[in-house]
């Protein structure tokens, strides 16, 4: 059960760990050096994993790490956020969560881009139905969250038309286009939990942060990275659920970055 609960009591070295993983659902640990951190898992698995009886003496800061399985669409976000809230009742606790893209949103972006790619079509129609059905749902068609979801949903367009136009993928596009998912799940999140009544706010894993090497598909970050991190996760207000990107950084150019897709990192 303890997996899914990590004390922030070592110099926060954890911190986003489960923030920089590319587990898509998949359970599994993340280690520092080797001791158990975090896992990701399909929601079904979740409750059962972070089920405690035992209310915590003094709250601790803890990472919750949530696969695409488990925010897939809106009732899966609902449960997660209320699966936050319990924890935080009944334990405690003082969470921040690293949600991946929702779904099938990360294949979905990868075969837009052989789309575009292959046959100068572009066509986001998959990404973009379910984030518009998932907002439709949650109340958030007119919200502030929701612009910006679908501000990211134009970039990653004009992004394909680029593809297409020029008929060319380099791993740095596709790092970029893959990125969406993350960033629009995250805000998704957020707005939902703030809609519960739990503060919150979505956090790109570089604005806290986590610069990487330029290994584009495969990047590892970067030991200086640690002391900002350090510094900026502990200056989210108090009270704030801080939700961050998994799966990304940025390289010291400003060039977004991903750590690869279904892999574990570990350090």
């Amino acid at each position: 059960a303890r997996k899914m609960l990590v004390p922030l009591r070592r110099a926060a070295l954890c911190t986003l760990l489960c923030a920089l993983s590319a587990c898509e659902g998949r359970a599994g640990a993340v280690r520092l050096r080797g001791v158990p951190v975090a896992t990701c898992a399909p929601l079904a698995r979740v409750a059962s994993r972070v089920s405690m009886t035992t209310v915590l003496a003094e709250p601790i800061r803890v990472i919750m790490k949530f696969g695409g399985s488990s925010v897939r669409d809106a009732e899966r976000i609902r449960e997660v956020c209320i699966l936050v809230q319990s924890r935080m009742a009944e334990l405690g606790i003082k969470p921040h969560l690293v949600c991946s893209a929702m779904g099938k949103t990360t294949n979905n972006l990868l075969a837009a881009s052989s789309r575009a790619l292959d046959d100068g079509v572009v066509d986001l129609s998959a990404v973009c139905n379910l984030h518009a059905e998932t907002a439709k749902e949650l109340g958030f068609e007119l919200t502030p969250a929701y612009a910006e979801v679908k501000a990211l949903l134009q970039q990653c367009e004009k992004v394909l038309e680029g593809v297409a136009m020029l008929g060319e993928l380099s791993p740095r596009t596709k790092d970029l286009l893959v990125s969406f998912g993350e960033r629009m799940s995250g805000r998704m999140v957020a707005a939902q939990l703030e809609k519960i009544g739990v503060p919150s706010k979505q956090y790109e894993s570089w604005d806290l942060g986590v610069i990487t090497n330029s290994e584009f598909g495969d990047a590892s970050v970067l030991d200086e990275s640690w002391p900002t991190i350090r510094e900026r996760v502990r200056a989210i207000p108090e009270g704030t659920v801080g939700v961050v990107t998994g799966f990304i950084g940025k390289d010291q150019s400003g060039r977004i970055t991903t750590l690869g897709q279904g892999g574990i990192f570990c350090i």
